[in-house]
């Protein structure tokens, strides 16, 4: 039976305290600026489903930090981005001599390693096979089989990955042409599987991150698949060109890692498994502040108490101030027949993020509790994530402290 443990205050004092100090940006210098505490009234862990695996800039690959890529997926536009525009099922017309085609992802990693990336076509006879915004780990049940409809095209090495030192990327291409040509040619068939959905997939031994531009990142820099065919017009005129679809939508499925007991007692926050924290402070003080007082400063920090995060790469952690209250202090979780769910909207008048600095991250809330004082916004709580820049394998686990708020009074 699971545990679950709730940080309890029993004995909370909070201070106010009052010293005189000179500040530039205050117009009037003879305000006395002063200080008080706010204490951290409840917390909690709790799971929703992971949203941000297909919104973010990258595709991730590797098996690493108890977690594991299983694949990644992309759709394909259906026409070419040329005029006169082209569908894929053109490229089979009798009008129509493909000479080559090429698959290419860009990516800004190094990588020495004997894996290899392994491209297939998912061969489905759904036009719509995925969501960007839902399809995660603990719902593929709901999709197609995704690896037993795939059909591997091509493989390539990734013992030699070094960007270009003027561009910062180097290119992962698929080239088919002659031999294996007639791999694509089945892709180019949207009539008999209109999915338009390749998936690539990292060798088990992979134990290093590998990242590739997704299409958030811009079409200069996002998946494509590159046509070179012959146009026939009539006996005599035959026009050599090309073509390029572009991603539509891509995804990672990522396999986290588990959400244990331990992480119950921290702000913990990890991406893949949807792993979030609600934390709330005691803002009865503020209540008692006088009417037209102004909040000058206020930070919640964050120290670290654990991290899987490897030394060099940043980490983003967002939060929002709560639409409603919650009802459940305890760890609550999407998956059915473990927890009771609760869902927690944010309010979007109050959200930010910042990223881990010298091991803390330092929040600033100084708009919240000037809003919460002017009866703008109600004390919910704050919801904190891991921000959709950060790779679904890391997870931190961080320890809050008391908010020092300064401010002036009239």
């Amino acid at each position: 039976m699971n545990k679950v443990y709730n940080i309890f205050f029993l004995f909370i004092i909070i201070s106010c305290s009052e010293e005189t100090i000179l500040y530039d940006e205050i117009e009037n210098p003879s305000y006395t600026i002063n200080t008080l505490t706010l204490p951290i009234d409840r917390d909690k862990v709790f799971q929703t489903q992971p949203s941000s695996l297909g919104t973010g800039t990258k595709l991730f690959f590797g098996n690493l930090k108890n977690s594991e890529n299983l694949f990644s997926l992309v759709e394909f536009t259906l026409f070419g981005g040329t005029l006169p525009p082209i569908q894929l099922s053109d490229l089979l017309a009798d009008s129509i001599q493909v000479d080559s085609a090429l698959v290419f992802f860009q990516t800004s990693d190094s990588l020495e390693s004997s894996s290899t990336l392994s491209l297939y076509s998912i061969l489905s006879d759904q036009d719509s096979i995925f969501s960007q915004d839902s399809t995660n780990y603990y719902n593929l049940s709901d999709y197609i089989d995704f690896e037993n409809s795939a059909q591997l095209i091509d493989e390539i090495s990734l013992e030699s990955i070094e960007p270009d030192t003027v561009s910062g990327y180097d290119t992962l291409s698929f080239l088919f042409k002659d031999d294996n040509l007639d791999l694509i040619k089945e892709f180019f068939d949207t009539e008999q599987h209109p999915s338009r959905t390749m998936m690539l997939k990292a060798s088990s031994d992979l134990d290093q991150l590998l990242t590739i531009e997704s299409k958030e990142s811009g079409a200069s820099y996002s998946p494509r698949l590159k046509v070179w065919y012959k146009a026939i017009v009539d006996e005599s005129t035959t026009i050599d060109t090309f073509t390029t679809f572009f991603a539509s939508r891509d995804l990672s499925i990522v396999k986290p890692p588990e959400i244990v007991l331990e992480d119950h007692d921290y702000i913990s926050l990890n991406s893949a498994s949807g792993n979030r924290s609600i934390l709330r402070y005691d803002l009865s003080i503020i209540d008692s502040l006088e009417r037209n007082s102004i909040i000058k400063d206020a930070n919640i920090t964050f120290s670290i108490n654990s991290s899987n995060i490897t030394e060099g790469d940043d980490f983003y952690v967002a939060i929002a101030a709560l639409q409603d209250t919650v009802l459940n202090w305890d760890f609550t979780t999407f998956l059915p027949g473990i927890y009771e769910d609760e869902s927690y909207e944010i309010n979007s008048n109050f959200i930010t993020s910042r990223k881990i600095q010298d091991d803390k991250i330092i929040i600033p809330v100084q708009a919240f509790i000037q809003l919460y004082k002017n009866d703008l916004i109600d004390n919910n709580g704050f919801q904190i994530w891991s921000a959709p820049a950060n790779s679904p394998f890391d997870k931190v686990r961080l320890n809050a402290e008391e908010i020092e708020v300064l401010y002036v009074k009239p």
